[in-house]
């Protein structure tokens, strides 16, 4: 049978409701915000592919994994990745592709055709842009990425304008959409027992709990959070610290360097010893949550940030809020969040603020869970990200 012959292929349009997408995440499976964008999605029927560098540690729920080859050297890695990601959209058909960060999943995007049929949506991570300020290839990588992209989806208004102001991405292609905080945590209850928490892991009754709710790394300044602590405790006979070492790189050498840096972190924590908790296996979604709610005192203190999605879950889990004084948590703060904005030299108003704070009272937890219940629900989050879906994909032939 000739292609004339052939059974006319029927147009689907993607803006029904009742059609499912087939959307390729281009992202690293070894993320939770990626396998939970992946679940979300999937729980709504469409056909999820994560596409992925490196392979997941865990096997997916409800969705498709693909991984790059390994074994071979970077220049060669690369080839072979763009022929492993290009078959894999030809098999998948996607109607969308959603590109998580513009770190080595950027660069996998420029292996995609240069006009490609298939529409893109790409998240940018607001760490990524403010590298690219100091290095000209991280910069390129953003700008090409950029400029291909249907939609560009941060999760936070400074990282739009940056977008727009510094790649030209225009206004109306941008769509800024929080990661929000899941129903399951939202639900969870107010008022859980902190005891049981406080046993697992071994933190006395009776203290007052400081919790870093990012990776422990250079970047959300767990030094710098160990030394002001170190400051207050010596005042504050109650506090204690609780550093999680969070996310596991997948790169080797990634993960060598955040071992040397806990190492680094447990030789200074000896100053109060008994005082200070380093946990060292990644916790789950769940796990951590159950320990914001354990906490008193919640801290994230990064130079540069998005909305993250930490902060929002400490605000859920009534902790209060210590964080850095940034554009993106000024626009919580404006939104109307109960949270502490401290000043650079960091370890000094860290200290101070440390020296002072306690639980936050009943009336600013409540007004920081009904916001957060009220704005940042994840189902609606996913909701949203559906719709801008629909309205980027285009008709697809079945």
């Amino acid at each position: 049978m000739t292609d004339h012959d052939q059974v006319p292929r029927r147009l689907v349009t993607c803006d029904a409701p009742d059609v499912p997408l087939r959307v390729v995440l281009l992202a690293s499976a070894t993320s939770a915000h990626t396998r939970r964008w992946a679940g979300d999605l999937a729980m709504r029927g469409h056909e999820v592919t994560v596409c992925s560098w490196h392979q997941p540690e865990v096997g997916p729920d409800g969705w498709h994994a693909s991984s790059a080859s390994t074994g071979a050297c970077l220049p060669l890695r690369l080839v072979r990745a763009g022929h492993w990601l290009r078959h894999e959209v030809r098999r998948t058909q996607p109607d969308v592709i959603h590109v998580h960060s513009l770190g080595t999943h950027g660069i996998l995007s420029l292996l995609l055709p240069a006009h490609p049929a298939v529409p893109l949506v790409i998240t940018p991570w607001g760490s990524e842009l403010r590298a690219a300020d100091r290095h000209a290839g991280r910069a390129l990588v953003a700008r090409l990425a950029l400029r291909r992209a249907s939609r560009v989806v941060p999760t936070s208004r400074e990282v739009a304008e940056l977008v727009r102001n510094r790649y030209g991405v225009p206004g109306p292609r941008i769509t800024v959409l929080s990661w929000g905080v899941p129903d399951v945590l939202l639900d969870a209850g107010n008022d859980a027992d902190p005891r049981p928490t406080r046993v697992k892991y071994g933190i006395p009754a009776e203290a007052t709990v400081v919790l870093s709710v990012r990776s422990t790394s250079e970047v959300y300044r767990t030094h710098e959070i160990l030394a002001a602590f170190t400051r207050a405790a010596r005042h504050r006979p109650d506090l204690f610290l609780v550093l999680p070492a969070g996310h596991r790189p997948a790169h080797a050498a990634a993960r060598r360097a955040q071992q040397e840096y806990l190492g680094a972190l447990r030789a200074r924590a000896q100053d109060v010893s008994g005082r200070v908790l380093v946990i060292d296996q990644p916790l789950g979604q769940a796990d951590m949550f159950n320990l914001m709610r354990a906490s008193d005192v919640a801290i994230s203190v990064p130079q540069a940030d998005q909305r993250s999605s930490s902060v929002l879950e400490a605000a859920a889990a009534g902790c209060r809020l210590l964080l850095t004084d940034i554009a993106p948590y000024r626009e919580l703060l404006a939104e109307g969040l109960m949270a502490d904005l401290l000043h650079d030299p960091l370890v000094s108003s860290l200290a101070d603020a440390l020296s002072h704070a306690g639980p936050l009272d009943a009336k600013d937890r409540l007004s920081n869970r009904k916001l957060i219940g009220q704005t940042e629900r994840g189902s609606q989050k996913v909701v949203e990200l559906e719709r801008l879906y629909r309205d980027v994909a285009r008709p697809r032939a079945v």
